[in-house]
């Protein structure tokens, strides 16, 4: 009498072989996450890189502008430097840009102030534009507002002046995200554009 041969059932191979791809469809989709994820981080920290130097730049063009225009009396050299300095806002963005990415680092705002540093931006360009259109030397509040704006100025120059970070790479780009010292930076230069009450030039 010849032995029944045991029947393997048809589905166990088939269940084995779907596992099998949707564990592969798993680990691929979860990799690609992580990639992403990568990308995402190395995007914000070029971004963070960027708006630091760039920031340091605006400030010492416009400590060197503010400084040019108090020193010309004549309306000529006066409006030369004036057109390099309302030039210079053209980076003034990143200043911005450095205050809101440390914050969104820091995953909340910096505590309550009169202004942001966008409105700081605004309000000195404003000012600024508006001084100095005019034969002869400037009046006692031009100069004023100028010496003072100059403070300020050169006061969160000093401040971002520890913000070293010339290289620009992949790795560079995700160190920043874990340094604590710059977003502390920011918020400090943050208080520095508080200090003034007024920043709206007043003729």
């Amino acid at each position: 009498m010849e032995e029944q041969q045991t029947k393997r059932p048809i589905f166990t191979p088939i269940v084995l072989i779907l596992l099998t791809f949707s564990l592969i469809g798993n680990v691929f989709l979860y990799t690609k996450t992580l990639q992403n994820a990568q990308t995402d981080r190395i995007k914000q920290g070029t971004e963070i890189l960027q708006a630091g130097n760039g920031a340091k730049q605006f400030l010492s063009q416009a400590v060197a502008e503010i400084d040019s225009l108090l020193s010309h009396q004549d309306i000529v050299s006066r409006l030369t430097a004036k057109s390099r300095l309302i030039a210079a806002y053209r980076q003034a963005s990143e200043l911005t840009l450095f205050v809101n990415e440390a914050e969104a680092v820091n995953g909340k705002q910096f505590p309550a102030a009169k202004r942001g540093a966008a409105e700081f931006v605004n309000q000195t360009l404003a000012s600024l534009q508006a001084i100095g259109n005019h034969e002869g030397a400037l009046s006692s509040g031009e100069t004023a507002y100028l010496n003072g704006i100059l403070q300020v100025f050169k006061a969160c120059q000093s401040e971002l002046a520890s913000f070293q970070h010339d290289t620009i790479n992949q790795e560079q780009s995700l160190i920043i995200l874990v340094d604590s010292a710059w977003p502390v930076t920011a918020g400090k230069l943050l208080g520095l554009m508080n200090e003034p009450d007024n920043l709206v030039f007043q003729p």
